[in-house]
């Protein structure tokens, strides 16, 4: 079974340069909305597919320069013996190894043997899929696969459109299925010739009137016709393709199935039937119930440990992603060019305008389907189809921030979510480290919120750590907690009003007797109520930290849209330069609105 090793694509509708080193199995690619997924699942299509052309326009080249041609060039290797023939590709076969990433026009030692594919588009628009290694362009040969072979590796395309499957028809996955035992060309000639022939046995006698008037106007012109009959012309009963159809009980087609439907039957046909064991997938997700959604992707192979099959899905589903295995996952990234925007002032919250779009760059990053990854994966699907994420320490951090975005919104600004910004939770500890550098490593622009309160040293260099990786750490200063800082920066006159929110949250006996605990009943819920001073912060801090005041997302989303955000100004110095530079971050790296 061949096997797509490796993708190149050139000046192709979004992609300006793209490769993509791809693994066998199921590949999952994901990014934002118009990243270029579906372009590289055009591009495979177009390389691999048993067709002869293909109606190319101005509009599939990048930016539409058509100075520039399109290079698609497809590296396979798990050759078929076919594919292996010395006679027909020796001049063609090159030397490939996936471990490190290189391509050999010589095979080296450790190599694979692989053939690659590059269709070329000029601007006369006419494709060539021509085989491709140095040496043959070096020395003027040109070599086209054998249309046998091109049909041995022409991928199959479960699209918004695949019911052409469930009938006869010249790529239908239902004439591998019977092509030894059903000829359909010849079955559909035969039933033209009974259809035919069943006709002139019956003669249509209200036909008698209209046969004679025309045979006495011949005679009359001087054109002889004989015997007039009225039978079936051969070219109008002529059968093609697709006249051949699978019915269900009650007679209807199954091409009048609904799009899951079609998909999961497909799916298991051409897991009976193709030669070929590449599959294209777009929305895998598409008209699917979750419960249908795990049935298509185990059809695909989303659990197999030795696989048989190379299938490439795109997905817009946190659904689909728990179900997959972390090493199936692979991020596009788009990466414009980054605007500049002068910070923010710490009293408030700007308008920037858009910059001007730069041309766009595009890459691949693939997860290894480690344990943490995994679980990341589980836990954080949302965020993976984000233009960025902040990992918000823990439930606490989450909940500020979601209730930022609303405060946001409800001032006519975008906020967080409407700039892709995607805020999910770190589980504290090392786990909130591990997440960030996760969303790192695949390209996302990653930002974390986290309290400062753990002093220890491991803790600090695990910090420094994830900032060296890329990440921006952004903590609260003087060592505390975001409960801490909210009590420590926050106005006198606001203390009050955050004592209410805990007490309609948690309980006005729990309330009293955690701020006693905390104050050495130097303080209780009636003082800092009524004459709250700068003496009682230490201990309102250390109560809502210790007793998780607000330790529930939607708690803590309430204190950010009830008490913080509408008096933000109020709040001091430290506090507002930390959610200053997360709200520059989060302009600089999200949408521009």
């Amino acid at each position: 079974m061949a096997l797509i090793r490796h993708i190149e694509v050139r000046n192709f509708r979004s992609i300006s340069h793209i490769e993509w080193w791809t693994k066998p199995g199921l590949n999952c690619l994901i990014g934002p909305g118009d990243s270029g997924k579906s372009t590289l699942l055009d591009a495979i299509d177009l390389a691999l597919g048993a067709r002869r052309s293909y109606p190319f326009t101005d509009a599939d080249f990048h930016l539409m320069d058509t100075s520039k041609p399109i290079e698609i060039i497809l590296t396979l290797g798990n050759l078929d013996d076919g594919l292996k023939d010395l006679e027909s590709y020796g001049y063609f076969f090159r030397g490939i190894n996936s471990d490190t990433r290189n391509i050999n026009d010589e095979k080296q030692a450790g190599d694979e043997t692989a053939l690659t594919i590059r269709l070329t588009v000029r601007e006369d628009l006419e494709p060539e899929w021509l085989l491709y290694s140095e040496r043959a362009v070096n020395e003027g040969i040109e070599k086209r696969l054998l249309w046998k072979h091109r049909e041995l590796v022409s991928p199959t395309r479960l699209g918004m459109t695949s019911q052409h499957h469930l009938a006869w028809g010249n790529r239908s996955i239902l004439n591998k299925l019977s092509e030894e035992q059903f000829d359909v060309t010849s079955t559909l000639a035969q039933i033209s010739r009974q259809a035919r022939g069943d006709f002139a046995e019956h003669p249509q006698p209200q036909l008698a009137n209209v046969l004679g008037q025309v045979r006495t106007i011949a005679n009359e012109l001087g054109v002889p016709v004989g015997e007039l009959k009225a039978l079936l012309d051969v070219n109008g009963v002529s059968l093609t393709n697709g006249a051949i159809s699978l019915h269900n009980t009650d007679d209807t087609p199954l091409r009048q199935l609904g799009t899951g439907s079609s998909r999961l039957l497909i799916s298991g046909l051409h897991k009976a039937a193709s030669n070929s064991q590449i599959i294209l997938v777009d929305e895998a997700e598409y008209g699917l119930e979750p419960y249908r959604i795990s049935r298509l992707l185990h059809e695909l192979g989303s659990k197999e440990q030795h696989p048989v099959r190379q299938v490439f899905i795109t997905t817009h589903s946190p659904y689909v992603l728990r179900e997959l295995q972390a090493q199936q996952l692979h991020v596009l990234r788009k990466f414009p060019s980054a605007p500049l925007i002068e910070p923010a002032t710490a009293t408030q919250i700007p308008v920037v305008q858009p910059p001007v779009p730069q041309p766009p760059s595009h890459a691949i990053y693939s997860l290894n389907g480690g344990n943490d990854e995994q679980a990341t994966l589980r836990a954080c699907a949302e965020a993976f189809f984000s233009k960025a994420v902040i990992v918000g320490e823990g439930a606490t951090e989450v909940g500020l921030l979601r209730g930022f975005d609303l405060h946001l919104q409800r001032n006519e600004d975008p906020g967080l979510l409407s700039r892709g910004i995607s805020v999910t939770d770190g589980n504290g500890g090392d786990t909130m480290f591990k997440r960030a550098e996760i969303f790192k490593n695949l390209g996302y622009p990653t930002a974390l919120l986290k309290d400062s309160d753990i002093t220890e040293a491991s803790h600090l260099q695990r910090t420094t750590a994830c900032r060296q990786r890329g990440v921006n750490v952004i903590e609260w200063e003087h060592g505390l907690s975001t409960e801490g800082a909210i009590f420590y920066w926050c106005s006198v006159h606001l203390i009050p009003s955050l004592i209410h929110l805990s007490v309609a949250l948690n309980g006005e006996q729990e309330v009293d007797q955690h701020i006693r605990n905390c104050s050495q009943n130097n303080n209780t819920l009636q003082l800092s109520t009524t004459a709250p001073n700068d003496s009682m912060r230490q201990a309102l801090a250390s109560a809502a930290s210790k007793y998780k005041w607000f330790k529930h997302i939607s708690n803590a989303e309430m204190l950010a849209i009830d008490v913080v955000f509408p008096n933000y100004t109020t709040f001091l110095e430290p506090f507002t330069k930390a959610v200053n530079n997360l709200y520059n971050w989060v302009r600089l790296n999200g949408d521009q609105r």
